[in-house]
């Protein structure tokens, strides 16, 4: 791939693994890579396995989890365009710390580890990029930590439908937002830490009150006031 449009180039820049970026280097790194499709419901890679290579989305949804020796699932993340997966392994050579599964059918630009390396040997600066990226992840599995620690039930979900709202929402008339992910409550409740009977009980307390609703799979939140109102009251 040795051409990126605009519409593309403007996409990958609002990541900030690629904010960095000059359009020309963009050109280049992409080069190196090919496109990929994944259809919906499969693995692109589990965790534990060998990797040598990252993912760019150009378009469909992935959910990045992490899973006990009991079998039990944590969503640590929902990407979707612009965004990448798999950058560990392709730094380190060791096995994937999560799962990739695909929510939606999926297509990716694919660049293995014998290709960006040389990459970012001529682009030093890109490397700063890189562990810039790296620490905000490990800031955010941190602060997820915190809330499955301290948190309860309410307040947990409150902050996880707002990270949401912060990375996939879209504002509509009227000040809702659109969550632009198609979420079961057992995917809900692993981002949380919760289970999906707990997650059922309270997304109907909110839906009574107002808060929020759900169309067509899409949770729209009404009030997000209230919502970190309930965060607010966990933490005082």
């Amino acid at each position: 791939m040795s051409q990126l449009n605009d519409s593309l180039k403007y996409e990958l820049k609002k990541n900030v693994f690629f904010s960095a970026y000059s359009d020309q280097e963009l050109e280049d790194l992409f080069s190196l890579a090919r496109t990929v499709t994944f259809k919906s419901r499969k693995e692109i890679f589990g965790q534990g396995d060998q990797g040598d290579s990252m993912f760019i989305l150009l378009s469909g949804r992935v959910k990045i989890s992490t899973f006990s020796t009991t079998g039990k699932e944590t969503v640590l993340s929902f990407l979707g365009p612009g965004d990448i997966l798999g950058e560990i392994a392709l730094l380190d050579e060791g096995p994937r710390t999560a799962a990739a599964h695909v929510l939606e059918e999926t297509r990716a630009l694919q660049l293995q580890r014998n290709d960006f390396l040389p990459f970012i040997e001529k682009h030093p600066r890109i490397a700063l990029q890189i562990i810039s990226v790296l620490c905000q992840r490990l800031r955010r599995t941190d602060m997820f930590v915190e809330e499955v620690v301290t948190m309860q039930a309410a307040p947990r979900l409150a902050r996880a439908l707002i990270r949401l709202a912060d990375s996939h929402g879209k504002e509509e008339e009227g000040g809702n937002i659109r969550i632009h992910l198609k979420l079961s409550q057992g995917n809900l409740g692993a981002h949380a830490g919760l289970m999906r009977e707990n997650v059922n009980r309270q997304l109907k307390i909110w839906v009574e009150g107002g808060i929020l609703s759900n169309e067509n799979g899409m949770i729209i939140l009404h009030n997000v006031a209230m919502l970190e109102e309930v965060i607010a009251e966990a933490a005082s």
